[in-house]
């Protein structure tokens, strides 16, 4: 008996040993420790919490243990097109009349954009030979491709956001009889303005100072206040059968703002002498200008509109040798060779009105029928018109805070059947001296050009 049962405690010990060197199976998992390389399928249901950021951090634009990142570049524009308007047929148009017109011995300013969309709603009602030498002088072959461009600015160069403004409008002002007869407008013309030019349409009786009031209002108010038309100002010929407005305004901050504090006076040489003038100062590291034969050029650049160009006649050479020509005009503005370099930027700051009739300066261009008995607008109405007048008015503001600028033109169509970087060499760009500036869409397109030759409030 006591045999067995040491037999069997013997077997019980032999078994509890065997079961301690058993390998017990591993989980079941697939690649335990491999990281998944794909985003799950369903986003979590619960967003992160997100790290309280200190008091202190945007303090000065940073903070003790994040230091500002040091930009080699011009912050890139918020605003940029496919270049759907960078069509020859402006530009060219645009060269041609700042050629014209400017001539560096003035201060100058200039919406050649305005002009463009005003005669084109005009050429819209043309026909024949009329409307031929008017698509001549705008660049484009056929009305069609006319429209194409004007419809391609209305829709790109329209900006109201963060501050940038950027606004254009269209009107046609109509008579509603002229010497007792009435007068029909047709209905194809009107509608083609409505749809791609987006102008408004108004009968009045021109003449009267209550038309003169209704017009100057629509102008006051589209250019913001800037230009500020008196009623009285416009005098129309009650044979007048139509007037074709545009406006444009626009406002935007630098990119890069002027430190106010570093504004300080200083000297500038204008044509009639020495004057004071207050300027703006800043320093731009890594950037690049542009040197041409007797000039050099630099884009200072806004928050969403575009960007200035400046441009600079060198030392001795005076800034109406420079123009004179739409070759010259496009030169200044398009061509030059880059230079990288750092910049000590000094600008003065200047306001003013400028007003200028355009009448004779667009008949030397070529529109000879157009100012003339012979012109044929019947696409606009039954009754025989010419071009009467073309008048500009444009304001331009620069100071520490960026730009404004606005303008409207007018044309006037007469019934003519009735009465740290790497160490770079440092350039002074110090607009001491009278300059050509461009406000340019970041497609190129020139919003605005003229020249300063006296600066400061006029």
């Amino acid at each position: 008996m006591k045999r067995l049962l040491c037999l069997l405690l013997t077997a019980l010990m032999l078994l509890s040993a065997a079961a301690c060197t058993v390998q017990l199976p591993a989980p079941q998992t697939e690649n335990p420790t491999e990281v998944p390389t794909e985003e799950p399928s369903e986003p979590p249901t619960e967003e992160p919490t997100l790290q309280e950021v200190p008091e202190d951090w945007f303090k000065s634009g940073e903070s003790a243990e994040n230091p500002p990142i040091e930009l080699t570049d011009p912050v890139k524009p918020i605003f940029e097109t496919d270049g759907s308007i960078e069509v020859g047929g402006y530009a060219d148009f645009s060269d041609l009349l700042s050629a014209a017109l400017l001539t560096g011995t003035q201060n100058r300013n200039l919406s050649p954009v305005s002009v463009y969309l005003a005669l084109a709603m005009v050429a819209e009602g043309a026909n024949g030979d009329t409307q031929t030498e008017l698509l001549s002088l705008l660049g484009c072959k056929t009305i069609e491709e006319l429209r194409g461009v004007c419809g391609a600015m209305l829709e790109t160069l329209s900006i109201d956001r963060n501050g940038s403004t950027l606004d254009i409008h269209n009107s046609l002002w109509m008579a509603d009889k002229i010497d007792g007869e009435t007068v029909k407008f047709h209905d194809e013309y009107l509608n083609t303005l409505a749809e791609t030019y987006r102008s408004e349409a108004n009968t009045v009786e021109f003449g009267s100072q209550a038309a003169s009031k209704q017009i100057a209002d629509w102008i006051n108010k589209h250019t913001r206040g800037k230009i500020n038309v008196k009623p009285e100002a416009l005098n129309f010929n009650p044979a007048t059968l139509a007037v074709l407005i545009n406006t444009i305004y626009l406002k935007d901050g630098w990119s890069d703002a002027f430190d106010p504090d570093r504004t300080e006076q200083g000297t500038f040489f204008s044509p009639d002498g020495e004057i004071d003038a207050d300027y703006m100062n800043r320093t731009d590291r890594n950037v690049t200008v542009r040197e041409g034969d007797g000039w050099m050029a630099y884009r200072v650049y806004l928050n969403c509109v575009g960007r200035v160009t400046f441009v600079l006649p060198d030392e001795g050479t005076d800034l109406s040798g420079l123009l004179g020509s739409p070759e010259a005009i496009g030169a200044l503005l398009r061509s030059g060779e880059d230079k990288r370099c750092d910049v000590s930027l000094k600008i003065p700051k200047f306001k003013f009105q400028d007003r200028m009739d355009l009448t004779a300066v667009l008949s030397a261009l070529g529109l000879n029928l157009s100012f003339t008995p012979a012109a044929d607008f019947s696409g606009m109405s039954d009754t025989p018109c010419c071009i009467d007048s073309v008048l500009q008015e444009s304001y331009i503001g620069v100071d520490e805070n960026g730009v404004e600028a606005a303008a409207y033109t007018m044309i006037a169509m007469r019934a003519t059947g009735f009465i740290e970087p790497v160490e770079l060499p440092m350039i002074e760009f110090h607009l001491t001296r009278p300059f050509l500036y461009a406000i340019e869409s970041y497609d190129g397109t020139v919003l605005f050009i003229g020249t300063v030759t006296i600066p400061g409030e006029q």
